[in-house]
């Protein structure tokens, strides 16, 4: 009997992750929030998504399209979550409800939101239910229409951290059939420092905002955008990650070794340029798109903030998020999660750990 799995999102992970899960012969239960189900009427229709690329050309029939969350995760093992950073604490507080003993919640990303569903199942009392996170979607992807999707590439590896980590082998272990590059970390802090998207989208559409708005869209963001000086500043972000991850004592990696294709290389504009699928990839129409909007306040700020709490200084990550703020028109500070929303304000260093580790305070 197939392993039956939840993909909650209708976006472009949920599209890839459903297809891909569907088509190497898992159960999937796709859910999409009713408010947003029109986007899926296709899909809903017809329990068919059309996929090709990196991970195979098929059309696929899933098990399941829903907008009732409860059905969706009612009897499956593994729950991933593909849906936008600002909607995590209210997915966290629904499924709260609905989790079981022996279930396992996978954040896809998270950039330190695992944590939100831990505090909300923690608040309800529940156990036996782990909770991981991983750096950044296992696909390159895009939508290309109504129930298409477009895989450009894979991660390898795919960084994923437990909570609690003291879970993490026997986690990772059960997750592996589903992403086979999977490369466990430390804890979810040190996968939420390993996430790619803060590092290399943010400096690019900060740099390039006045292009982009012009451009409406007709701008490809690694190969127009991503000049030296462009580069420069991302690798300068890169080293304030890394003075972070240190701070904890964690493994680090420069981000040129996680992203690019064949060529192996410490600079990151090389390695963008090795890959082709990088230039296929238009920026955003706007500030409004996810680049900005999420990988700024809930990408860079999540950063700073653990930062400042740690004594880490941080000085190109906190004028991205303070330039930022003056583009959005908000203040990327205060939009983001705070550390309080992840249920670690206040705690020290060996204290925070120690939660990472046990998931008890």
């Amino acid at each position: 009997m197939a392993i039956k799995v939840a993909v909650l999102g209708g976006g472009n992970g949920g599209h890839a992750a459903a297809a891909d899960l569907t088509n190497r012969g898992f159960c999937v239960h796709m859910y999409e929030d009713a408010r947003f189900a029109g986007n899926l009427r296709k899909v809903f229709e017809t329990h068919e998504i059309t996929m090709a690329g990196a991970a195979g050309n098929a059309t696929v029939r899933i098990d399941m399209v829903t907008t009732d969350l409860r059905e969706a995760v009612a009897d499956v093992a593994f729950i991933f979550v593909a849906v936008p950073a600002f909607a995590h604490d209210v997915y966290a507080v629904q499924l709260a409800e609905l989790v079981k003993p022996g279930q396992t919640v996978v954040v896809l990303p998270g950039t330190f939101d695992s944590l939100i569903f831990w505090k909300e199942f923690r608040k309800r009392g529940i156990e036996d239910v782990v909770v991981a996170e991983t750096n950044t979607l296992p696909y390159a992807t895009r939508l290309q229409g109504p129930g298409n999707t477009l895989i450009m590439s894979l991660f390898n590896p795919l960084k994923i951290g437990v909570m609690p980590a003291r879970k993490t082998r026997e986690t990772v272990e059960k997750l592996r059939p589903f992403y086979p590059s999977l490369e466990a970390v430390e804890s979810v802090i040190a996968c939420g420092l390993s996430s790619l998207n803060p590092i290399i989208h943010v400096p690019g559409c900060i740099l390039n905002a006045g292009r982009i708005e012009y451009a409406k869209g007709e701008f490809y963001f690694y190969t127009e955008g991503f000049t030296p000086c462009v580069a420069r500043t991302t690798e300068a972000i890169d080293k304030e990650r890394i003075a972070l991850l240190d701070s904890f004592g964690y493994a680090s990696d420069i981000v040129a070794h996680g992203v690019g294709g064949s060529v192996v290389t410490d600079d990151i504009g090389e390695a963008i340029a090795s890959d082709p699928n990088f230039a296929k990839i238009k920026g955003p129409a706007d500030t409004k798109n996810r680049y900005y909007a999420e990988d700024i306040p809930y990408g860079l700020a999540p950063w700073a903030k653990l930062a400042r709490a740690m004594g880490v200084s941080v000085p190109v990550i906190d004028s991205m998020i303070t330039i930022g703020s003056a583009l959005l028109g908000y203040d990327c500070w205060e939009k983001g999660h705070s550390l309080r929303d992840l249920g670690i304000e206040g705690l020290t260093r060996e204290a925070l750990l120690e939660y990472l580790d046990t998931g008890s305070l």
